[in-house]
């Protein structure tokens, strides 16, 4: 075997194992929101969907997106970027809990502790890569959610789920999950020898981050969080839970499939870019994946059309069946989500960050002033996720236009110099 073939079985083992990771997790989750949904109803179900969007939100931005120096080759660069972002995390959570309790909003504090321990995971996740323990990445993400699931069928067995503060729960297997990452890091670093020296050089060196990454990722927040955040307060904890069984139910396929065909699609981009006839591999592997992922987009939209109803049945109950008119308003922003997030890799595999900031940019400010338009006008939960997933499917067919843009421009022959 050469060394290339061995680093290409490499690779794909590594590929595997991470994605394996990130299915069982999704599919632990699907049953835990199930559990949750059938035992306790839709508002406690809006209410637990609710905060764990503030969590992950807020969990995301804690270190002003610093967390990404730690993807480095260099396993003890990024053991120094990790001890780095993990103090200036700290500091961000120490300030917000006094603010917190100064305010006597007590009731936060699990959402601080969940945020932390979510933006741990990440940066360890970061760390481990440069490791490359994929298997521990996974481990740790099926944990999570398979102990939280172990939990909530334990709590069923006991017949107490009905009264059992899910979001509580979730958020302490969360917190030890993160804890344990956080301890195996500092002890591999003390093994290893790996001495941070902490300066405030390394923020000014990685500016970058905040300046360009966090408001993109601030601007593309509003498609992820706006609605499961802004529905709570508009219109009330059950029309939260609805919402957030149609989208915890009905994302499910897109999530998966933009994991999994998203890595590939950018390896097989970077691949063809390497090859002497680069423009034309570009071209052939961007269409074969358009056109594969335009064929799922439709399956996946006439199925869900036509299976949402009897799947909520069957996994949350017949008072569930309110879910299915939410779902069927937001059916063609999953359908394109599904055709634009594993297509939206091309940016990074051709360096086109600064056209995915500018659309993140024109995609928040949009969304945000339907979500604004909507909530002056008054208009009901229905026909405002209505308004919602019609700029949202407007903004991805603009996203979509991009990308094929962007593979033209990349395929083009470079002109000549005389």
């Amino acid at each position: 075997m050469t060394c290339s073939e061995f680093k290409k079985m490499t690779m794909l083992k590594d590929s595997v194992i991470s994605m394996m990771g990130v299915v069982a997790g999704q599919i632990s989750l699907f049953f835990c929101v199930s559990l949750i949904g059938r035992f306790q109803g839709p508002a406690v179900l809006g209410h637990f969907n609710y905060l764990l969007a503030c969590g992950t939100f807020v969990g995301t931005l804690l270190a002003f997106r610093y967390e990404l120096a730690c993807v480095s080759d260099s396993p003890r660069y990024s053991f120094n970027a990790f001890i780095h972002v993990t103090l200036l995390s700290v500091v961000v959570v120490i300030v917000a809990v006094c603010v917190t309790l100064a305010m006597s909003h007590v009731e936060v504090l699990a959402v601080e502790a969940c945020a932390f321990a979510y933006f741990t995971q990440q940066a360890a996740g970061a760390y481990l890569s440069s490791l490359r323990r994929y298997d521990i990445i996974a481990a740790s993400r099926l944990a999570i959610n398979g102990v939280f699931l172990l939990s909530l069928l334990a709590e069923e067995c006991f017949g107490t789920l009905d009264r059992t503060d899910a979001f509580g729960m979730y958020c302490v297997i969360n917190v030890m999950v993160a804890s344990a990452l956080l301890v195996g890091i500092l002890l591999h670093g003390r093994h290893r020898d790996y001495r941070a020296q902490v300066a405030f050089s390394f923020f000014s060196e990685n500016s970058r981050f905040a300046a360009f990454i966090l408001p993109s990722t601030l601007c593309g927040s509003v498609m992820t969080y706006s609605l499961a955040i802004t529905i709570p307060h508009w219109f009330g904890a059950e029309s939260a839970g609805y919402f957030a069984a149609a989208y915890r139910l009905g994302f499910f396929p897109v999530s998966l499939t933009a994991q999994s065909v998203g890595s590939v699609f950018r390896r097989d981009l970077i691949g063809a870019l390497a090859r002497e006839n680069a423009a034309t591999l570009l071209h052939q592997v961007f269409m074969t994946y358009a056109r594969y992922l335009a064929v799922i987009a439709l399956v996946y939209a006439a199925g869900g059309a036509l299976l949402f109803a009897p799947l909520v049945r069957i996994f949350l109950g017949a008072r569930w069946h309110g879910a299915s008119a939410f779902f069927y308003e937001m059916i063609p922003l999953f359908a394109v989500q599904l055709m634009y997030m594993p297509l939206s890799q091309v940016f990074l595999a051709t360096r086109g960050q600064r056209i995915d900031f500018l659309f993140q940019l024109g995609c928040g400010v949009v969304l945000s002033a339907t979500l604004f338009t909507v909530h002056l006008m008054r208009l009901s939960v229905l026909p405002s996720i209505r308004a919602f997933s019609v700029a949202g499917v407007t903004m991805m067919l603009v996203g979509l236009m991009l990308t094929v843009q962007v593979v033209k421009r990349a395929a083009a022959p470079s002109p000549v110099s005389a």
